[in-house]
């Protein structure tokens, strides 16, 4: 580990940017080198590569990444965050590598799965490259791009990214397929119009062609064609987020239970998804639901959707179970029309008491209401020209140092943590999940057996702080 280092003044502050830079080197060239395969990620590693190296479950082959965040794109953005506060193509060069195992795993329908293999002999999915007379099964073959859990919009706005810093055609038409996807899967006409499936193309039954907003599935989608319309300002671009912001102000529900649904039927009603989601209005995804429209009032100017904020505030108001008034607790499901809160049994019995829930899932938490409702206050107060102005890169000298003072003591704790090899290891207890006799989810922790393990989403956060400090320390960044 890095010994601490005191020193008085400038130069203490000096010594410790020195650091920094040693660190978000190290650990790059340890990711970059010894973790990646293929250019992807996957979750979390066992440092001896061998115990564990697992997606969301499961351990997987040296063959296997993974997609969904904190996964290969997510990971990229790590990098892509160090090259631009240090230049150094180390990190510039990791990030394309990310992107190119995106563009080798894209499925012919123009989006990603929830992974992807490069053993072909393995592979069940049809991606883009493949053709039909060299590949047995083909049309078996999986080909459904999935809009849940952030994989393809993530993945998507990770290739818009490296697109500002590389000329590379395998990223470029990795772009074009991606975007021609989402234009293809959002819906049009009916009261539909402008909403996204959770997967495209859609399936013929089930939940998965329903506009959803899960897991801000939805907002996903919006913010990934604003990235595209702020890089190439292609109209349809912007038609696209607008369209599907009016399916975010005609699904809100009427008073009084002014939030939204997780999923919607043909008519607009709040639908089943998955056993143990019910039609009901959501304290979870309604949250989500009142940033991106906050997000879109700063970004284009509709006070409309600033409005259906606060009607959902007045909602939540009234409906919060617990906590406080600074720092509530929602239920995630309330029964329409009653507004009483629904909840599941381990067994998934739909009950109106929470006291054997099943754990895999949030059935009452904050959901980050409280921040938002303090976002929308300051937006009234202060503007939406405020907003705007504090987006711009250009920082006064006051503004960056600021930034250095209240990362400073964070970046020392992330500096005293990492190894000669340039890792964070965290010691953690074997945890295994498992299904007892009547199919209930738990987990079965061995606090005897220690493993030595390696997150990405560690070595995620991580290198952003070190990328925002160094940024602030220099006064700007390196590459812009």
């Amino acid at each position: 580990m890095f010994a601490a280092t005191y020193i008085s003044g400038s130069h203490a502050e000096e010594s410790l940017l020195d650091r920094a830079r040693i660190a978000m080197r190290e650990a790059g060239t340890h990711w970059a080198t010894k973790v990646a395969s293929h250019g992807g990620f996957v979750w979390e590693y066992s440092t001896d590569f061998v115990t564990r190296r697992r997606g969301e479950s499961l351990n997987l082959p040296l063959s296997t990444v993974w997609v969904q965040p904190p996964g290969t794109p997510a990971v990229g953005f790590a990098f892509l965050a160090a090259y631009r506060a240090t230049g150094e193509m180390l990190n510039l060069d990791a990030a394309v590598a990310a992107a190119h195992c995106l563009a080798w795993g894209q499925l012919e329908s123009g989006g990603w799965g929830y992974s992807i293999e490069f053993n072909l002999k393995r592979n069940r999915y049809r991606y883009h490259h493949l053709k039909e007379a060299d590949t047995p099964n083909y049309k078996k073959l999986r080909n459904t791009t999935t809009f849940d859990d952030n994989n393809t919009q993530y993945s998507t706005r990770f290739l818009l990214a490296v697109d500002q810093y590389v000329d590379d055609p395998k990223i470029d038409a990795a772009i074009e397929r991606a975007i021609e996807c989402f234009m293809k899967a959002q819906y049009e006409g009916v009261k539909w119009d402008g909403s996204w499936p959770q997967r495209y193309p859609p399936p013929s039954r089930g939940y998965g062609a329903y506009p959803t907003f899960n897991d801000n599935t939805m907002s996903d989608c919006v913010r990934t064609m604003l990235d595209a319309w702020n890089r190439y300002k292609k109209p349809e671009y912007l038609d696209s987020v607008k369209r599907c912001l009016e399916f975010y102000l005609r699904s809100q529900q009427p008073e009084p239970q002014t939030a939204w649904a997780q999923q919607y039927d043909k008519n607009l009603q709040p639908a089943w998804a998955r056993r143990f989601e019910p039609p009901s209005i959501t304290g979870g995804e309604s949250s989500g639901n009142m940033q991106l429209l906050m997000d879109m009032y700063i970004e284009l100017g509709d006070k409309r959707y600033l409005d259906a904020v606060g009607k959902a505030i007045e909602w939540y108001k009234r409906s919060r179970i617990g906590g406080t008034e600074a720092k509530g607790i929602w239920a995630r499901f309330y029964e329409p029309g009653t507004n009483k809160p629904l909840y599941f049994t381990r067994t998934y019995k739909l009950v109106y008491t929470d006291d054997d829930l099943p754990v895999h899932y949030s059935f009452k938490a904050n959901y980050g209401v409280n921040s938002r409702m303090r976002f929308y206050e300051q937006i009234k107060e202060k503007g939406r020209d405020y907003f705007l102005k504090k987006r711009s890169p250009d920082k006064s000298d006051g503004e960056w140092e600021a930034i250095v003072q209240r990362r400073r003591e964070e970046v020392r704790k992330i500096l005293d943590e990492q190894d000669e090899d340039g890792r964070w290891v965290k010691v953690v207890a074997r945890k295994e999940q498992i299904r007892d006799k009547q199919g209930r989810v738990g987990y079965v922790v061995d606090e005897k057996t220690k493993l030595q393990m390696m997150y990405s989403s560690t070595f995620n956060r991580y290198m952003h702080r070190l990328a925002e400090f160094i940024t602030a320390s220099q006064r700007g960044p390196k590459v812009k």
